[in-house]
């Protein structure tokens, strides 16, 4: 799968010109937005929600926009405490097939995904991410005992090819981010990890089409 990185294609990120972008490519797979909670509602915001009313993007609007174009979205939480707000709106939408998680998620929340998939942010670990921690991860991972773990979400600057290969020989599923670098891309593209999410998607398919 490739994800377009929230503001893929110089839209900015968590913005209503970003979404208009997106409808005009049908074959990106997967979008990403960053959610946050603000007045009991939940609302795209990398750092903060926008004051503007105007700018402020409900997570409603995101999970309709998925479905009527479908696309599966990355529910990347800021902090910890909201997936059983986010599945529980995603149900109630019939869209939990539409969404995973990254970000904060914390480990009393992975009996809440309800079904949803979510890959693991280094910081989830008692473990450093590295070679020698490999095994440990992996099984830490595992003793988890929920399908709905697909792995972990990695920065590929700081887990080179190396261990990201060691990581798949454990059985742990990848997503890779935020990958701009396009010789980095075709590279990444060709390992076949489950996703890779970049701010562009569209020379990700070309690479993919090369195959």
């Amino acid at each position: 799968m490739i994800t377009a990185h929230g503001g893929a294609l110089g839209t900015g990120r968590n913005t209503y010109k970003y979404f208009e972008e997106m409808t005009k490519h049908p074959e990106i797979e997967a979008i990403e937005v960053d959610i946050r909670r603000a007045g009991g509602k939940l609302w795209l915001g990398h750092v903060i929600v926008p004051f503007s009313t105007k700018k402020r993007i409900p997570l409603e609007f995101v999970l309709d926009f998925c479905k009527q174009q479908n696309k599966r979205v990355n529910c990347d939480v800021k902090s910890g405490g909201m997936v059983a707000d986010v599945v529980k709106l995603a149900k109630s939408m019939n869209a939990v097939e539409n969404i995973y998680f990254t970000g904060s998620v914390k480990k009393d929340e992975i009996g809440l995904l309800d079904g949803a998939d979510v890959y693991l942010n280094a910081s989830f670990f008692p473990y450093q991410l590295n070679a020698a921690n490999v095994s440990k991860i992996a099984e830490y991972v595992r003793s988890l005992g929920s399908p709905c773990v697909k792995g972990l979400n990695v920065n590929y600057k700081f887990c080179d090819e190396n261990l990201r290969g060691l990581l798949v020989e454990a059985g742990l599923g990848l997503s890779v981010y935020t990958v701009d670098d396009l010789t980095e891309l075709q590279k990444i593209v060709n390992a076949g990890y489950d996703n890779v999410t970049t701010n562009q998607p569209l020379k990700a398919y070309e690479f993919l089409k090369q195959q």
